[in-house]
């Protein structure tokens, strides 16, 4: 069975790719290079494209998808499927009447919209060993890591993970930014 680098190329040959969040992207981005050792490969789609995106994994052996992540009732934001030793995570942005896009995690004061940059799927791939990773945008990787680390939806920080990797982006693709450019904007949700 083909494994995680065999992956991303079958990914890259979707048309459009899909494309990759993360630890896999922050690597690729700032390293150069991937390796077979990820515990999951995180994938972003819009919601629009989640049923022809399911079909599409299926044909690669991602036939079982469940929800993993739902923090609104009837709108889940992460699905998740394995195969074999390869798990693979779904997440789904939404887009607002206005064509801005959002993620909404759970908090404990309720649903929260955390911004997406409009430049999300507008980056190149990056080329390692001959195969296209293609990965959200720099300024998407760093706000999604700031958003989810704000809201503490998936936990606490990763002492020595998650802020190392955040300064290495900001370092190589931030350097001089302002603080506040590279934070997601973030309001409740109202139901209703």
């Amino acid at each position: 069975m083909p494994g995680f680098f065999e992956l991303l190329r079958q990914f890259a040959a979707f048309e459009p790719p899909l494309f990759v969040f993360g630890s896999v992207a922050e690597v690729a981005l700032l390293d150069g290079a991937v390796s077979e050792s990820y515990g999951d490969v995180d994938v972003v789609i819009p919601r629009t494209e989640l049923d022809w995106r399911l079909r599409q994994l299926a044909v690669l052996g991602f036939d079982a998808f469940a929800v993993y992540y739902e923090p609104r009732p009837g709108l889940p934001l992460v699905y998740r499927c394995t195969r074999g030793k390869l798990a693979l995570e779904l997440s789904l942005v939404d887009y607002d009447s206005a064509g801005n896009s959002f993620f909404v995690v759970s908090t404990d004061v309720g649903a929260v919209a955390v911004s997406v940059p409009a430049d999300l799927f507008d980056w190149p791939p990056t080329v390692i060993d001959g195969v296209s990773i293609h990965t959200i945008s720099p300024l998407a990787l760093v706000q999604l890591r700031a958003g989810a680390l704000a809201t503490g939806a998936f936990g606490p920080a990763r002492p020595g993970k998650d802020d190392v990797q955040q300064a290495r982006m900001i370092a190589k693709f931030f350097p001089d930014a302002d603080p506040e450019r590279l934070r997601p904007t973030i309001i409740p949700i109202r139901d209703g």
